[in-house]
């Protein structure tokens, strides 16, 4: 095998590695309408959302994996550079959860429509 060939060869190998690796953060699921939904479609949301929100911490926990091979990766880092990484990986955490926290009120919105349309269809 040419010396070429072989160098091409590593470097798409190292290239499939690392994006087999890569931190992907998830889809947002799908919010069905609470006040024209049914039940079966509100639990398959639920479904979806319980999913979403494991997803978002195995992101969590691959960012910090990668970010912690990338700081032990470092030679000689700074203290100030120490800090501006954590303050990164802080704030990809904080809006990760806060992400976590508004789909989880959004889901519960339609919740309280689908309760307050079948209270009304009721009376």
């Amino acid at each position: 095998m040419s010396k070429n060939i072989k160098i091409a060869l590593g470097a798409v190998l190292f290239f499939t590695s690392s994006l087999a690796l890569a931190c992907n953060y998830p889809d947002r699921p799908r919010m069905p309408d609470g006040a024209t939904a049914s039940k079966d479609e509100l639990l398959a949301a639920k479904a979806e959302v319980q999913g979403y929100v494991a997803a978002v911490d195995e992101y969590l926990i691959c960012v910090e994996s990668t970010e912690q091979e990338a700081v032990a990766a470092l030679e000689n880092p700074t203290a100030e550079e120490l800090q501006r990484r954590d303050e990164l990986l802080s704030q990809k955490f904080d809006a990760a959860n806060e992400e976590k926290a508004l789909v989880g009120e959004q889901f519960n919105q339609q919740i309280r429509a689908y309760n307050q349309k079948r209270k009304d269809s009721s009376q």
